[in-house]
């Protein structure tokens, strides 16, 4: 069955990267964001800035952490908080590096009563994240997401 979504179907993201003159560059997103990136030292870089593996892993945390956003606020939970930590391998096979798997792990805080609905926003997160949905044939994601239910904005102990 083919889900309507409440957003629009196609969308489009563009970037463009400037090089540095060394070993890095920045990425350049609409007209005001900026991000450094650079080789980390031990390929030869400098290691002034982030490099794109760590964007990578950030981008499918930005993208799993909206995600449960969008269902949180849907089901209305009271979120106290939300961090995911995210760890990219990559081997050498002789040839060249590939990434060979994505772990993520995290703690969602959520009020009092929530506990039941903060684990279906994390399987839906899970579910309809639309990078790690895109990774998920080449790229192996493995979770370890706690959830933890804690006490209401105002609430008493």
């Amino acid at each position: 069955m083919r889900i309507k979504s409440r957003y629009p179907e196609v969308a489009e993201y563009n970037a463009e990267t400037v090089w540095d003159g060394e070993t890095g560059g920045t990425v350049l997103v609409g007209e005001a964001t900026k991000v450094a990136f650079d080789t980390p030292q031990s390929y030869g870089g400098r290691g002034n800035g982030i490099c794109p593996d760590e964007l990578f892993v950030s981008a499918v945390l930005g993208c799993l952490n909206n995600t449960f956003l969008d269902f949180q606020r849907r089901y209305e939970l009271v979120l106290l908080s939300l961090r995911l930590q995210g760890t990219a391998t990559s081997r050498f096979d002789g040839q060249g590096y590939s990434i060979t798997g994505i772990k993520v792990s995290g703690q969602v805080t959520v009020g009092e009563g929530d506990f039941d609905a903060a684990e279906r926003c994390v399987s839906l997160m899970k579910e309809y994240c639309h990078l790690s949905r895109s990774l998920k044939e080449c790229i192996p994601v493995e979770y370890d997401i706690k959830v933890i239910e804690g006490e209401s904005p105002g609430g008493h102990e």
